[in-house]
């Protein structure tokens, strides 16, 4: 009998300075994610602010617009005088269909229900209600940066 108490003993001891183990590895970790939670966030990145690169200034003429793939968020740059570039979104305010420039005309269309906007992003015609959020545009020795 008292070998079977003592391997009892061992077996007992072992599982408890196992866990016992295991448990003091959790808790630095825990203490890191907590400590990372509680940090201020950086003032270098902020979450929510991207930049887009949307080509040069020479390459896109005036009066034209170029569509610029983004993930799930493609821009439309649109050179509206020799100074002034815009950037709208290129989603549509009504039911999120991509947009395409009417070079012709000079608007944005929605294929999906024939909504019309003005190359300032105000709605013309069709279903849309809401203007097309607009981004800061910047010109940079050429470049287009979009800052979404």
């Amino acid at each position: 009998m008292k070998d079977e108490e003592g391997t009892d003993l061992e077996r007992r001891s072992a599982l408890i300075w196992l866990s016992r183990g295991f448990l003091a590895l959790w808790v630095p970790a825990a203490a890191g994610v907590s400590a990372s939670f509680l940090k201020a966030p950086s003032t270098e990145h902020r979450p929510g602010e991207r930049t887009i690169h949307a080509g040069t200034l020479s390459s896109l003429p005036v009066g034209e617009a170029r569509f610029v793939h983004h993930g799930n968020d493609p821009v439309f740059v649109i050179r509206a005088s020799d100074t002034q570039v815009v950037a709208l979104s290129a989603i549509c305010t009504h039911m999120r269909c991509v947009l395409r420039w009417e070079k012709e005309s000079g608007t944005i269309h929605c294929p999906c229900h024939d909504g019309t906007f003005d190359r300032n992003g105000n709605p013309l015609s069709g279903p849309p209600k809401r203007a097309l959020p607009q981004f800061g545009v910047e010109v940079r020795a050429d470049d287009i940066v979009v800052h979404t």
